[in-house]
């Protein structure tokens, strides 16, 4: 199974699981970012850390570990 890290940018997906320790999971939560959310890929920093996503419309940055958490499938 694939995480965000692996789309493109434009890309959409849907989120299947997250795999992230308790603290960064919170946080992750909190963000609107769960099971069966579509997200979609925006910017991708030069060295590839930070990412941007949208989810319903607003733009989040993540550090590239707490993405690597982020399981998804094409949506």
């Amino acid at each position: 199974m694939a995480n965000i890290l692996s789309l493109k940018i434009g890309e959409s997906a849907r989120v299947t699981e997250l795999r992230a320790e308790n603290h960064i999971d919170q946080r992750i939560l909190s963000l609107g970012i769960g099971t069966d959310v579509i997200i979609k890929m925006c910017k991708i920093a030069p060295l590839g850390d930070p990412i941007a996503v949208e989810v319903d419309g607003a733009q989040i940055i993540l550090r590239k570990s707490e993405a690597e958490g982020i399981l998804v499938e094409p949506a």
